[in-house]
């Protein structure tokens, strides 16, 4: 499962750069094709759910570079898949988890971006003395070859760690987390934050607080 969701993120990756068809890198896609894939729709769909809420505040733009969602969103979709992960109280450790993803995937994108200066200063010069043809091919070529051996590493590497870790947790604790209650309405509601963020108002924000407040004193006073 681990090898079947690095190859796959590694090729949704380049949805994200070195090939762009539409909405092909969002996790709702992402998680249907997952479904498909494992035959778990609900839950492959309910994670992607998540991440699309989370992160829809953050829109790419100028030299800005989002979030690496497929990153997160793969992983969370393999090691549930791996651990038969069927509760949300449990697979909310795992989502949050796989989160950091996102970020580190960010920084690889970043470290691959720096290091096609090169190809960049060699087309300029090509422009300049088209010597030949199959340059400009070669560059893009080797770009592409270059982003997925790196997100297919980054993310083997990344998730065997994840994978390691909650071998060891829940082997020492089996049932944990899975009293907490927890359900997707709950999940779906805080990742839900990201579309209030985005409405970029100082007054839904308050009424966001406020309401917080509101429910917390609710929901715990009667039981001090």
């Amino acid at each position: 499962m681990v090898r079947h969701g690095r190859f796959f993120f590694a090729l949704f990756s380049q949805f994200r750069s070195s090939l762009s068809i539409g909405l092909l890198e969002r996790p709702l896609v992402v998680g249907f094709f997952w479904g498909a894939a494992t035959g778990e729709y609900t839950t492959s769909l309910y994670i992607a759910i998540f991440f699309e809420l989370f992160w829809l505040d953050l829109i790419p733009a100028g030299t800005y570079i989002p979030p690496q969602l497929t990153a997160a969103t793969f992983s969370a979709l393999a090691l549930t898949t791996w651990f038969g992960l069927d509760q949300p109280s449990r697979i909310m450790f795992v989502i949050f988890a796989s989160m950091p993803l996102a970020w580190i995937g960010t920084k690889v994108e970043g470290w691959l971006r720096e290091r096609e200066q090169g190809s960049y200063n060699a087309l300029l010069n090509w422009a300049r003395n088209p010597d030949s043809k199959h340059l400009p091919g070669a560059l893009i070529l080797r770009s592409m070859a270059r982003g997925l051996f790196m997100s297919w590493a980054s993310f083997l590497v990344a998730v065997l760690i994840l994978k390691q870790g909650f071998e060891l947790v829940f082997a020492a604790y089996p049932t944990i987390f899975s009293h907490l209650g927890v359900t997707w309405a709950h999940l779906w509601v805080a990742a839900s934050l990201g579309g209030l963020m985005a409405l970029r108002l100082k007054r839904a924000y308050v009424i966001l607080a406020t309401g917080v407040i509101l429910f917390a004193l609710y929901r715990f006073l009667p039981t001090l």
